[in-house]
């Protein structure tokens, strides 16, 4: 076994955990119609999320050619992975409430502060990687955390469910095109 097959086995089992929470969630939610009051926008973060953590478990892969792993970048790939786990806790937590449109705007503090966690913890990874890998991302990159961070800072502060819906959308479309643009083939 490889040092990166071996580090990998924990980060996929934490994000693995995570994407079945996520699944689980859902499918209770589908076995008990009526019950409890489904949110739309709950429903799109959710997608959000799976795609996410879809995409880290593909990305993840790129890490094979690292040669030489520190203890940092391997506690780095497990907070991260915690992180992604910790918001699938919050969007399905273990009793449902009886109206997910209510439970996801009181949460919201919570769910969009580890998002804003997330995306600052993946800058200061880029950054340590120097200016040349930075760089490579473009300026997209910069541009797209600060809006982020930005509209997950709005999102923990307003109740307005236009917002939360046509910032889930955003984040879902983004994700989608972002996702197959960036990453295409892995060898």
């Amino acid at each position: 076994m490889t040092t990166f097959e071996y580090i990998a086995v924990l980060v996929s089992i934490v994000v693995g955990l995570g994407i079945t929470h996520l699944l689980g969630g859902l499918g209770r939610l589908i076995g008990n119609p009526g019950r409890p009051k489904v949110y739309w926008v709950h429903i799109a973060w959710s997608l959000y999320l799976f795609v996410y953590l879809v995409a880290f478990w593909w990305w993840e892969f790129r890490l094979n050619a690292v040669e030489e792993w520190t203890i940092e970048l391997y506690l780095f790939l497990v907070l991260y992975a915690v992180l992604m786990y910790l918001l699938c806790v919050i969007v399905y937590p273990m009793e449902f409430p009886s109206d997910f449109g209510e439970y996801f705007h009181h949460r919201r503090r919570w769910f969009f502060g580890v998002w804003i966690l997330i995306y600052f913890v993946d800058m200061v990874d880029t950054l340590s990687k120097g200016g040349t890998y930075f760089a490579s991302y473009g300026f997209e990159y910069p541009v797209t955390m600060a809006a982020y961070i930005g509209l997950s800072a709005t999102a923990i502060f307003t109740a307005n469910r236009r917002f939360h819906g046509a910032f889930a959308v955003g984040m879902c479309l983004y994700q989608f095109v972002w996702m197959f643009r960036l990453f295409g083939t892995v060898s």
